[in-house]
């Protein structure tokens, strides 16, 4: 996703406004749409599961807003469901994460440190609404695995997501550049991809 969060509440309203569905508005001088996205996406991290929640006015069935928001939508977005929730957004407590790495400096043994890497305290500076505090990120990592691929190491991980806990991806990432003192000069031939796969609940089971 290489919008920000803003950009793609605004254009979920214009895409429900252009899909006829009835949504509620907040009352007041300045009515504006209520639509609550999990989980905001940060801007460069590609997704799988934006999950958004609104509320409709008048009875309308989940296939036919689907239908309604597939017609909708550009080639790039898509419905993956619509559903009654079962559980609210504060409820989600983790994220799963693919993090591909590439760079010719990486290796088999590569994988093996950066296992290692976050199975013990790792201290990172994070900057928080009150400014800048040393965070062991350890404790907010449930799940590193690490395989090589052609070019690099793709990364399969779980992070803390709950609003006490939350750590961005891109504090996973930056441990490690500093580890292997990889992705420092931004070389062309040096870059990483980060994707969300799914969000979690506090018992670590799919939120959907």
């Amino acid at each position: 996703m290489y919008i920000s969060h803003l950009d793609l509440a605004r254009t979920m309203q214009r895409i429900i406004t252009r899909a006829g569905i009835d949504i509620w508005y907040s009352e007041g001088f300045n009515p504006q749409p209520r639509l609550t996205f999990a989980v905001p996406l940060p801007v460069g991290v590609e997704s799988n599961c934006e999950l958004l929640d609104f509320k409709i006015n008048s009875y309308m069935s989940c296939e036919e807003i689907a239908k309604r928001l597939s017609d909708s939508f550009p080639e790039e977005m898509k419905v993956i469901s619509v559903y009654v929730p079962e559980q609210k957004f504060k409820n989600i407590g983790y994220i799963d994460y693919t993090i591909n790495l590439f760079s010719s400096k990486l290796t088999e043994e590569s994988c093996e440190i950066i296992k290692d890497l976050f199975s013990k305290e790792c201290v990172i500076t994070k900057k928080t609404k009150s400014g800048e505090k040393q965070v062991d990120i350890s404790n907010y990592i449930k799940l590193v695995e690490a395989e090589k691929i052609d070019g690099g190491i793709s990364i399969h991980t779980i992070l803390t997501a709950d609003n006490e806990n939350y750590l961005n991806p891109e504090y996973f990432v930056s441990a490690i550049k500093n580890k292997l003192s990889i992705l420092q000069d931004n070389e062309v031939n040096e870059y990483y991809t980060i994707t969300r796969n799914n969000m979690l609940d506090l018992d670590m089971k799919g939120f959907i």
